[in-house]
């Protein structure tokens, strides 16, 4: 059973058969004390279960706030390694893109590259028939001239 400080202040004890005990006064006062001492401890008591609420409650919320801070963390580590992966996956399409860029590129500069040399040789190939027709033309006009030369001394 638990006493509270007004049933200590109302304890009344019964005296013995021959009156021998203690001084009813001295124990009222002695009661008083632990009375006073006793309600002292309660109001402590209780101003410490609200200070601990209120502390657990601080702690709730305290707890509440790391959770949603660590969910916050989670969810932005899960954001940034997405967005890596898909700046990654760009970048590597970019990559493939350039290079197959790059391939056709090189491709079309070696078509052109043959096309050019094949216009080269034909240019060539012209150059010397003129050349040659030239010379052919030439030598049969030194031939006429040598004729006509030779006609005009013997005239």
């Amino acid at each position: 059973m638990r006493y509270t400080a007004r049933d200590i202040r109302q304890q009344q004890f019964q005296p013995t058969r021959f009156r021998l005990g203690f001084d009813p006064q001295e124990v009222d006062a002695f009661l008083e004390e632990v009375a006073d001492d006793y309600e002292e401890l309660v109001r402590e008591n209780n101003l410490l279960k609200e200070q601990l609420a209120a502390l657990e409650e601080r702690t709730r919320a305290m707890e509440a706030r790391e959770k949603a801070l660590q969910d916050t963390l989670i969810t932005t580590q899960k954001v940034s390694d997405e967005l890596k992966e898909r700046a990654q996956k760009e970048a590597d399409l970019i990559v493939r893109e350039a290079q197959l860029q790059g391939a056709k590129l090189l491709e079309e500069a070696r078509q052109e590259q043959a096309k050019l040399t094949a216009e080269i040789g034909a240019l060539k190939r012209q150059r010397r028939q003129v050349a040659e027709e030239l010379l052919a033309t030439l030598s049969m006009h030194q031939r006429l001239v040598e004729q006509g030369l030779a006609g005009s001394d013997a005239g």
